[in-house]
């Protein structure tokens, strides 16, 4: 499981130059979601290397976007964890040492507002797209359709911005199973290379502070994400793993953009193409009645009793003339 890149130090651009040079000249591959991933189950559990496992019983896992004024979030916490402090901010990147209310402008991540561990400085959607630099942006296979690209917003804001997500901080978090050798509740400085207190192989897992594990998120919020960006590309490396895709240069060619005029100009030229054969039938239409009008077989009208058709279509003549109509009766 791989965490989210290191803060931007000389040491880490320095590592981050050897791996794009170590990288040059691999091929990387662009597919549609749906061709990447199996479901929403596989999107979540796969894209974020296991920070999140997908749960179908809702009153035991997390969402990460909400729009009721208190976060639903917090009754979950009390369920799962009941000893847990969401009061600090557990994780440590960008994120605020305590959630606290954010200003007027904190509109992006808008449902943290009263208790946030986040910034307004990094909450917005191109914020969060870079924050973390090249090789994390969630567009490297061309533009997202909106719809696909608020699930990464989403995403993106929950991480930085939950007090929740701390609680599966993967070294250190309150959340970890003690039988689990994937996670650790205690966090060792030593073991972490990005710590002043590290030693270097005196460890044998390595520690950071910004890292999840296994968060239990909702089943529908999930496969709706995939729906949403099922027909959209995305860096197909590692089975779509974001990380691994952040480790794989040079970018992948974008899949071309959508043109948003070249597709209101194919809606116009569909509904003129539409009218235009209505229209025609129509008139088609129209032209048959007035022939048969005129034939004295006309499509519309009442038999009378006692009256041939002839007599009753005389009726529907429509010369304008009151002595003709009068002469087709007699």
């Amino acid at each position: 499981s791989n965490p989210r890149p290191p803060p931007m130090t000389a040491k880490n651009l320095a590592a981050i130059a050897l791996i794009a040079l170590g990288a040059l000249g691999q091929d990387i591959t662009c597919k549609k979601f749906k061709d990447i991933y199996d479901n929403g189950t596989d999107l979540c559990e796969t894209m974020w290397d296991g920070a999140f496992k997908v749960v179908d019983n809702y009153s035991a896992a997390y969402t990460m976007w909400f729009f009721d004024a208190i976060n639903p979030n917090d009754a979950i916490s009390q369920t799962l964890h009941p000893t847990g402090n969401t009061s600090v901010c557990n994780l440590d990147f960008y994120h605020k040492d305590f959630p606290t209310p954010e200003g007027e402008n904190f509109t992006e991540c808008h449902p943290w507002k009263q208790a946030s561990c986040c910034t307004t400085d990094i909450a917005d959607a191109d914020g969060l797209n870079v924050a973390y630099g090249p090789g994390y942006q969630w567009d490297r296979c061309g533009t997202l359709s909106k719809a696909c690209e608020r699930f990464f917003v989403q995403e993106a804001c929950f991480y930085e911005c939950s007090p929740h997500a701390g609680l599966y901080r993967k070294w250190g978090g309150h959340a970890c199973d003690d039988n689990d050798p994937g996670c650790s509740t205690t966090y060792n400085a030593t073991c972490d290379e990005y710590s002043s207190s590290y030693i270097e192989g005196a460890c044998q897992n390595q520690h950071n502070t910004w890292q999840m594990h296994q968060m239990p998120i909702r089943k529908d919020y999930c496969d709706s994400w995939f729906i949403a960006c099922a027909n959209d590309f995305f860096c197909a490396e590692s089975g779509g793993s974001y990380f691994g895709c952040a480790r794989t240069t040079p970018y992948p060619t974008p899949a071309p953009a959508k043109d948003d005029n070249s597709a209101l100009t194919t809606e116009l030229t569909a509904t003129v193409a539409i009218v235009a054969t209505f229209s025609a039938a129509l008139l088609i239409f129209l032209g048959v009645c007035y022939y048969k009008a005129k034939t004295g077989n006309p499509l519309f009208y009442k038999p009378i009793e006692g009256k041939d058709h002839k007599q009753q279509g005389a009726r529907f003549v429509s010369s304008g003339s009151v002595d003709n109509v009068a002469g087709a009766k007699a």
